[in-house]
């Protein structure tokens, strides 16, 4: 029994990889070249994740949520704690796009370069897949719970979406930005 979970793991890994292959060799085909626009948006989206991750940890602050719960009438305690639950899943899902939308650039450009590293890419990708089932799991959670009742999750989730912009930063600078065109055609191919 405990020999199937290795094998299990590995299927799984092996079928992401396949799917990430075929998706990358579509993307050659119909994706529009990498621009210094897409560098941009890319590097764009990256700080943006990181600033709202630093500011999402005060938001949601394990003190706001005691004060108002001491000193809060019911329905001030119903107003701060509905408009946290809708501000906690907003930035999550704004969080899950931005990653996309890198994951994205990052399969993009992979058609336009090579990167001798097939570890660094499978390190991208289990981060990447990290990311979305943690992020997935923890949007039912905020939904149902509340942000002040799954600050572990919301701090797993920071760790996590932390962890992958921290390895695309490193991906993001293999990339020469001077080499991309601004009219839509890549200087790589």
């Amino acid at each position: 029994m405990t020999g199937l979970v290795p094998i299990s793991v590995l299927g799984t890994l092996i079928l992401v990889l396949g799917i990430r292959l075929v998706a990358q060799s579509r993307n050659r085909r119909q994706s529009p070249a990498v621009t210094v626009d897409d560098y941009a948006n890319a590097r764009e989206a990256l700080d943006s994740v990181f600033v709202e991750t630093a500011a999402i940890k005060r938001i949601f602050s394990v003190e706001d949520a005691e004060y108002v719960a001491r000193s809060g009438t019911p329905d001030v305690q119903r107003l701060f704690f509905g408009e946290r639950r809708k501000l906690a899943l907003q930035w999550l899902r704004r969080t899950q796009q931005q990653i996309a939308q890198l994951i994205d650039f990052h399969l993009r450009l992979a058609s336009y370069t090579y990167d001798p590293s097939p570890g660094f890419e499978l390190m991208l990708t289990a981060k990447y897949l990290t990311f979305v089932v943690v992020s997935s799991i923890a949007l039912a959670l905020l939904w149902l719970l509340g942000p002040f009742k799954a600050t572990r999750t919301i701090s797993y989730i920071i760790r996590t979406a932390g962890n992958f912009c921290t390895t695309f930063s490193l991906r993001l600078e293999r990339v020469n930005p001077t080499r991309l065109s601004s009219d839509g055609e890549s200087l790589l191919h």
